[in-house]
């Protein structure tokens, strides 16, 4: 995986063929490699970019394990997304701008440019998809500056959708999550983290219901579901605080069907589990 600590602008020469770097991202190394690269598919006339389905697995990884060990990092559905993106945004690929249809201004040679990676796209009769990924070949056919085709929105390479313990119907908001990521063309991952805030002492009354509510209402949801091999699923369940010294089972997270206990400060086996469910 590369990273860059800036957002780069690669432009398309229709006289030369080929994609050149703006004038503020010169020196990245990485990013004169990146030029080739996508120069050399342009001119083989390759229909597809590939995106490293290992680069974002990794990066989901990166982001969960950040979330997991730190739970108050996320007040919302929303900052879930930005966290996401944020690690997705490490992948070379994902750090640049590519070439639109859309033009500057009437007569101009010039095109907008847009990321491969964006947030609450549309996903047709009035959806919204969480974060997408699009074929760079597909970026080039944009046509209209609400990033579509012939009025059209374009079919997501990678489609991901995330939820929180703040889902009111969880497993509504899954059925519409896994109707939403089988429009992708290669990958949809549904990312599910739920947080037990409650903080009833092991052995109450008061836990034994939210254990109950938590089973019912959230873990059978995700351990009755059988994935098409198309979507990747990754529920998690964190148990933040009670009023004891120790809490067991912090962490679980539903691998194959059953839910299984991880700990939390054992990041090489936390990043083998999370990486299992991605393959």
């Amino acid at each position: 995986m590369v990273k860059s600590d800036r957002q780069a602008t690669l432009i398309f020469d229709e006289n030369s063929n080929s994609y050149n770097i703006d004038s503020d991202s010169r020196n990245s190394n990485w990013l004169a490699e990146l030029r080739q690269r996508k120069t050399k598919e342009s001119r083989m006339g390759r229909s597809k970019l590939t995106v490293d389905t290992g680069a974002i697995n990794d990066a989901i990884t990166d982001f969960l394990i950040k979330v997991v060990r730190e739970p108050l990092i996320h007040f919302s559905e929303a900052d879930l997304q930005q966290l996401l993106v944020e690690e997705l945004r490490k992948i070379d690929t994902l750090s640049a701008n590519y070439p639109t249809k859309v033009r500057r201004g009437q007569n101009s040679k010039s095109v907008y440019q847009t990321s491969l990676i964006h947030r609450e796209y549309g996903g047709g009769q009035g959806s919204r998809i969480d974060v997408v990924i699009f074929d760079q070949h597909d970026v080039n056919e944009i046509d209209d500056i609400n990033l579509t085709k012939g009025k059209k929105y374009l079919k997501p390479l990678f489609a991901f959708e995330l939820g929180t313990e703040k889902t009111s119907d969880t497993k509504g908001h899954f059925d519409n999550d896994i109707k939403k990521l089988g429009k992708s063309k290669e990958t949809g991952y549904l990312i599910h983290i739920y947080r037990d805030k409650t903080k009833a002492k092991s052995g109450s009354q008061s836990r034994k219901k939210t254990e109950e509510n938590i089973k019912s209402g959230f873990k059978e949801v995700f351990a009755q579901y059988r994935a098409d091999p198309k979507i990747k699923i990754l529920a998690v369940l964190l148990r933040i605080y009670r009023h004891q010294t120790r809490i067991l089972g912090k962490c679980e997270i539903c691998c194959s069907g059953k839910w299984k206990k991880i700990n939390i400060n054992n990041e090489d086996k936390l990043r083998e589990e999370i990486l299992e469910q991605l393959r």
